[in-house]
């Protein structure tokens, strides 16, 4: 029997992919690569392994707001419904989410950690 998922375990996974997404970021910087770089889809389902393409200019812009993640269309429908995060923009490659209650907060905690 599968369980529905929580606001807390969707937060623990989609930190899991972001911390994952800050070590790719990192090498694209060292590496100095241009265009498009591929990031790890940031939705909730801990078997995703889809890519989303993002600039530099994208993620970092998206990274500044440390409730916000991002996937591929149609990813957040889960946590939508979970009431764990609201859609901010959606684009033809990727769809922006920002992170609300215990997912929000665990998001929020989890990057001044990391920072």
């Amino acid at each position: 029997m599968t369980s529905e998922p929580t606001q807390q375990s969707i937060g623990e996974y989609q930190i899991a992919f972001r911390d994952a997404n800050e070590r790719i970021e990192s090498a694209a910087h060292f590496a100095l690569l241009e265009g498009h770089v591929p990031f790890i889809c940031e939705c909730q389902a801990v078997e995703c392994m889809a890519i989303v393409r993002l600039t530099l200019d994208e993620y970092d812009a998206i990274r500044a707001n440390p409730r916000r993640f991002f996937n591929l269309p149609g990813h957040e429908r889960v946590s939508v419904g979970a009431g764990a995060e609201t859609v901010v923009s959606v684009f033809d490659a990727f769809t922006v989410v920002d992170k609300v209650g215990v997912a929000g907060d665990l998001a929020v905690r989890a990057r001044s950690a990391f920072a």
